[in-house]
């Protein structure tokens, strides 16, 4: 075992940072120092920079993960004033062609290069790409540096961009007349304006309170007046992704590369457009119409409802309906989300998962007390990691941040904490991972509590964090799910499948009327004439929910289809009229409206596209991703596990083949085809909904 990290108090982020990079930058001083091109070698040019990384890498993590989780705003400003330094010496590094022709002679050496390990090539490989991508050898000197400049400007502009989205507190008014229909849970978390006659409540567009109106609310104006004030918020991020977009593009064409796109996927498991452009088409395709039939649905719901109105109402289907329709066709037919929530509450479902990877991969997820020092917030929980064998080994932490509160990070994401890596002297380092989540905080009369899509989205990030944990890499680069994401969101979708079993679900299950008395006595207050609730989700709503599995999921994915393609259209701009001409509103709402067969013409002002945070935190040419992964996951389920979902010996072959490489390979399609037995299936999402379509 190793100490829990220790969270710096905010007057100590920016000496520590300082710190890390006097490190770093001295490791590579010394290098230029003792090295010329004709004695460079894998040992003493590239393992010592590797090393210092890794010594460093869990104090960089910590740092970093305050920008998202620090529960003062004070704090956040100091990590970013801290990233900022951190980014300026990157470039300067980066800038550095001597240290470049070190690492181009060590390529050279073929002797030497044949003579290292997989990781190993791998590295100097990567390594060789970052510096050609900062301009060694198109540009010279001078242009490198000022090319690095312009990447850290951007960087800037996106932590901004990032930094609004985090600190964004709008939201509307209403009456209780107009939120009709929303459950009593959301009612009792926004604030009041005190009037007893015609009281109004906040509605906040963050904490879950912009999707219950849109769910729940019965009047179709209301639905609407949420939808359309919560498309205009942010509208200050758009001239910084407007900025953002350009300058990738022209500073792609300076490395002569058509496009941001084609410089991007370098990084990428996938690296050709062409290539990927074609798979979004051809989703294009053969989703679209389903979806239009989808769409049908809704709207023939939505007619029956709007009565005689519906002459005038429904030319077309506008998207502040979609949410509500999509959970009344659902309960027709399947199941009442919010019946459903009362089943998992948020604490006794993630310790339930926690007993399926347990079982299922051999190990032991125990509760730790940590003092006020290792963590950030009062309500993170930590768990030691163990493997369940007589010896016992030692794996690494998880930690679990999981409720909303101001300044934190809106959605969910697993955020590494400390990677694994190989010590010098062959001892290892052991990870640190943190399910960080934003689901909706508890009400003062109910514990938090989860609708079914999020009990995917937590097993979705557990993937991750599980992913982390047992990843077993000789460098902190390739630890984990530091991969290409075209290819690390593959293990946490394929444990989607897990959230969809009935054995799984039943399981989990607890009415969180059986974890309070007082919980009890409020749910009999409400339901006055009702026998109290089962321990266990009845057998016969499990299995309904399961039967309607793909029910609108076609809808699902074409907006995920959407993004999609809006991010491969904005970094394929080729020319100086491309660049000046970019309206990125208009492609926003154009693309939507074609894709998604809804009707945008009530929205097009606004800058939804100034609240999704993926295209400048990373995902930039990649939000392609979760298609792709989705068809990978599917079919890796489909072929090995689906007939044995708990088989150990198939997942003790899947953590040994994909989940301990981490990123350490370098043909992530090769990894997965040894494992397969045969090429991956990249037909395998639609083939999924085709075949769920046949059974029914």
């Amino acid at each position: 075992m190793f100490q829990l990290p220790r969270v710096p108090t905010t007057d100590q982020i920016l000496p520590l940072m300082h710190q890390i990079i006097d490190e770093l930058t001295q490791t590579r001083n010394s290098v230029l120092k003792a090295t010329t091109p004709e004695t460079a070698t894998f040992a003493n040019t590239l393992l010592p920079l590797a090393q210092t990384e890794n010594a460093v890498q869990g104090q960089l993590a910590m740092i970093d993960m305050l920008q998202y989780g620090a529960p003062l705003r004070e704090t956040q400003d100091v990590v970013h004033s801290a990233l900022s330094v951190y980014a300026e010496a990157q470039a300067a590094w980066i800038a550095n062609g001597d240290y470049f022709r070190l690492l181009r002679a060590v390529r050279d050496n073929r002797e030497d290069f044949e003579s290292l390990d997989a990781e190993s090539q791998h590295l100097l490989e990567r390594e060789l790409t970052v510096y050609r991508m900062a301009g060694h050898g198109e540009l010279d000197a001078e242009e490198v540096e000022g090319f690095l400049q312009e990447g850290a400007n951007i960087g800037q502009i996106e932590r901004k961009f990032q930094e609004n989205i985090s600190r964004e507190d709008g939201g509307v008014w209403f009456t209780r007349d107009e939120l009709e229909g929303v459950p009593a849970s959301d009612l009792g978390k926004w604030k009041s304006d005190g009037e007893k006659e015609k009281e109004k409540l906040f509605v906040p567009f963050a904490n879950g309170g912009t999707l219950a109106v849109l769910t729940y609310a019965r009047r179709p104006e209301t639905r609407k007046k949420m939808f359309l004030a919560d498309n205009h918020k942010l509208q200050s991020n758009k001239p910084l992704f407007e900025k953002i977009i350009r300058q990738r593009a022209r500073r792609a064409h300076q490395l002569h590369h058509s496009t941001h796109a084609e410089y991007r996927l370098q990084q990428r498991m996938v690296k050709d457009p062409k290539w990927l452009g074609g798979f979004l088409n051809n989703l294009k395709d053969t989703l679209c119409a389903r979806g239009k039939d989808e769409i049908a649905v809704l709207q023939q719901r939505r007619v029956k409802d709007l009565g005689d109105k519906h002459d005038t109402d429904c030319v077309g289907f506008p998207p502040w309906d979609k949410s509500y329709y999509m959970r009344l066709v659902e309960e027709e037919v399947a199941v009442d989300q919010l019946q459903l929530s009362e089943f998992y509450p948020l604490e006794q479902t993630a310790i339930g998962m926690l007993g399926i990877f347990a079982s299922v991969l051999g190990l032991q997820f125990e509760p730790l007390k940590a003092d006020e020092g290792s963590l950030w917030h009062e309500s993170v929980r930590v768990f030691s990691v163990w493997e369940s064998t007589p010896d016992k080994q030692f794996i690494g932490y998880l930690y679990f941040d999981l409720l909303w509160r101001e300044n934190k990070y809106r959605g969910n994401q697993s955020v590494n904490l400390q990677c694994g890596y190989l010590r010098p002297d062959g001892s290892r380092q052991y990870p640190a991972t943190i399910l960080m989540c934003s689901f909706p905080t508890p009400t003062p009369t109910s514990c938090a509590l989860l609708k079914h899509h999020q009990v995917v989205t937590l097993f979705h990030e557990m993937g991750h964090g599980i992913h982390d944990l047992l990843a077993r890499t000789k460098y902190v680069r390739f630890h984990g799910y530091r991969l290409p994401p075209d290819f690390g969101e593959m293990p946490s979708m394929m444990l989607e499948n897990w959230c969809w079993m009935k054995e799984v679900l039943q399981g989990l299950s607890c009415h969180h009327t059986r974890l309070e008395n007082s919980y009890l006595m409020e749910w009999r207050k409400q339901h006055p004439s009702s026998p109290d609730p089962p321990m266990k989700i009845p057998e016969d709503v499990v299995e309904r929910l399961i039967k309607h599995r793909y029910l609108n999921r076609g809808l699902y994915h074409l907006y995920q289809l959407s993004i999609s393609i809006f991010d491969l259209q904005i970094h394929s701009l080729k020319t100086d009229a491309d660049i000046s001409g970019l309206n990125v509103q208009k492609l926003w709402y154009d693309i939507r409206e074609e894709v998604e067969s809804m009707d945008f013409s009530e929205c097009r002002d606004g800058y939804a596209f100034g609240t999704f945070s993926h295209l400048t935190a990373g995902y930039d040419v990649c939000y392609y991703a979760y298609l792709i992964c989705t068809a990978m996951a599917q079919d890796v389920f489909l072929s090995v596990f689906a007939e044995g979902p708990f088989q150990k010996d198939k997942w003790e072959k899947y953590r040994r083949e994909i989940l301990q490489n981490g990123g350490g390979q370098q043909d992530l399609f090769q990894m997965l085809e040894k494992f397969l037995g045969r090429p991956p299936n990249m037909n395998a999402l639609v083939e999924g909904l085709r075949r769920a379509d046949s059974q029914h």
